[in-house]
This record gives structure tokens, C-alpha cells and sequence, in this order.
């Protein structure tokens, strides 16, 4: 009998988020965030970011989903900062989680859509 071998998972293909309202939606990642809108059409939206799609689906339930983290290697601070600007709230961070290991420290920073998904950036800064 032939050994099972497990797949090996190396790329997120599609993330999927549930909003209230994909008019809001648009703003807040096209415009706010500076998502790539790629399509649009009828109540959902596709983002490219990077190699990752993002498919946002307009929804009267629509759970509250997994974090999505945005690398920002090098630029943690920056980043949230404009977006700041942007008027984004940070319920927290940016704050150190590793310190100098390998000659880096990881920062996470979050904040959340108007619908609560939980969103956050994610960098890998120099020593």
C-alpha cells in the first residue's frame, strides 16, 4: 500500500471577507487602504494585493473573519502613519512582538473594516 503524502501548502490563492455595504467597501480598501481594485461587480469587489486576491462579498450575515495581514517589511511605522492619515484607527500597535532575532525585529499593528474584520500589518524591521 502506497504512503500517503501530505500536500504542501505554499500560497494563499483567495482570502474572502463579508462586508455590510460594497460602495463602503470600495472606499475603505480601494481609497483608504490603497487595495488595487480589480473588478467590481453587483455586490462583490475583487482586491489584488500582490500575488493574493481578495474577494469581498456584500452580505446581511456576514461573520467576522480571520485577521489579514499586510507584510510591510520595512516600513511598519510608515505605513501606519499614512494610513492614519487616512483615517484609519489602530486599536493597536504598531508594537515590537520579536526583538532581534536573526537580525531583525517583527512588528504587528491592527485595526479592523467598519464591519469588525480584523485587519493588521505585519513587517520585519532591521536592528
Amino acid at each position: 500500500m502506497a504512503q500517503a503524502i501530505a500536500p504542501t501548502l505554499t500560497t494563499i490563492g483567495q482570502l474572502e471577507l463579508r462586508v455590510g455595504n460594497i460602495d463602503e467597501a470600495r472606499v475603505f480598501y480601494g481609497d483608504q487602504l490603497g487595495v488595487e481594485v480589480d473588478s467590481l461587480f453587483g455586490q462583490t469587489m475583487m482586491l489584488k494585493c500582490g500575488e493574493l486576491t481578495i474577494m469581498v462579498q456584500e452580505s446581511a450575515n456576514r461573520p467576522i473573519g480571520c485577521p489579514i495581514y499586510f507584510r510591510v517589511d520595512g516600513h511598519v511605522h510608515e505605513v501606519a502613519d499614512q494610513l492614519k492619515a487616512n483615517g484609519i484607527r489602530f486599536k493597536s500597535g504598531p508594537s515590537c512582538i520579536v526583538e532581534n532575532f536573526m537580525g531583525k525585529s517583527s512588528w504587528l499593528a491592527f485595526f479592523e473594516d467598519p464591519w469588525g474584520n480584523p485587519l493588521g500589518l505585519m513587517g520585519d524591521m532591521p536592528v
